[in-house]
């Protein structure tokens, strides 16, 4: 519209005055008045365009504004159940292991004492030994004597019986 304008105001030249001067002037003047009418409608009409995107352009503002709250509100409802979800999750997920370290705490603790009862047994059996061991060795050692002492009488009976007493040195 605004090129219409500008084509029509290029048109406009100053008509020939060869003809009568009045006739000429009414002319000239009735022209102009009705291209100052048809710039003045093209101006109300393009002034009229330029309100109406205005209004439509404010119109889809709002709509958009609007859209954007809404998605921003969902958005936040969303944000705000995924949140719930996940933290239902994280709580079975962190019950669920809670379980596993109790099982695995019994589990090693049952291990434990049982091996703690292996090496009790294991120690009292080499104790035993020992103990055992100890006995033996002073059983052996009251042996040796005894047979020491007996090999002693019987170097003394054949020292007696020889007729060297006190000895056979």
């Amino acid at each position: 519209m605004e090129r219409r304008l500008e084509r029509l105001e290029a048109n406009l030249r100053p008509m020939p005055t060869e003809a009568g001067g009045d006739v000429f002037e009414i002319r000239l003047s009735s022209y102009e008045k009705r291209h100052d009418e048809k710039l003045a409608a093209l101006r109300d009409e393009i002034d009229a365009e330029k309100a109406r995107r205005v209004e439509e352009t404010h119109r889809l503002a709002t709509q958009i504004q609007a859209a954007a709250r809404n998605r921003a509100d969902s958005g936040l409802e969303a944000q705000v159940e995924l949140e719930q979800r996940f933290t239902r999750w994280l709580d079975h997920w962190n019950q669920g292991f809670r379980n596993y370290l109790q099982q695995r705490e019994d589990h090693l603790i049952s291990e434990l004492k049982g091996e703690l009862e292996k090496t009790k047994a294991w120690v009292s059996t080499k104790v035993d030994t020992a103990d055992r061991g100890r006995a033996e060795h002073v059983r052996m050692q009251e042996s040796f004597q005894q047979l020491a002492n007996a090999a002693r009488a019987i170097a003394e009976a054949a020292a007696l019986q020889a007729g060297h007493p006190g000895g056979a040195t």
